[in-house]
């Protein structure tokens, strides 16, 4: 006899063994650097179509595989500051954009006693 539709659904749940809480859990835990990690990989793509290059190209001019250059563009890579410059000179573009912050931290002078305690 057929399964119903809700009943595969079912089966599925039990076969699951909560991989999909640990996901959930995971991407909860990892979502700032998942968030910026697409928004790096939403830029790569945006160049890589301006200067109408694909990412196998990219991959070459890395020094890596097709397939590293698919994960980092899928957005669920942790990308270190080392591989997020080397794709920069590669593409002649910037991907992030450090913003210099004026400190209006003002400092008061202090006396230190010869003992040295503030």
């Amino acid at each position: 006899m057929k399964k119903s539709k809700v009943e595969q659904f079912t089966d599925s749940l039990k076969s699951d063994n909560g991989n999909w809480l640990n996901a959930a859990r995971e991407r909860k835990a990892n979502r700032a650097w998942l968030r910026k990690s697409q928004e790096i990989a939403l830029r790569i793509l945006s160049v890589l179509r301006e200067k109408g290059m694909q990412q196998k190209k990219l991959a070459s001019m890395l020094g890596v595989s097709p397939q590293q250059v698919s994960k980092i563009v899928k957005g669920k890579e942790n990308l270190t500051l080392e591989t997020i410059s080397k794709i920069e000179m590669a593409l002649g573009a910037e991907l992030i954009n450090i913003a210099e912050k004026k400190s209006q931290v003002s400092y008061q002078p202090v006396s230190v006693s010869p003992t040295g305690k503030l």
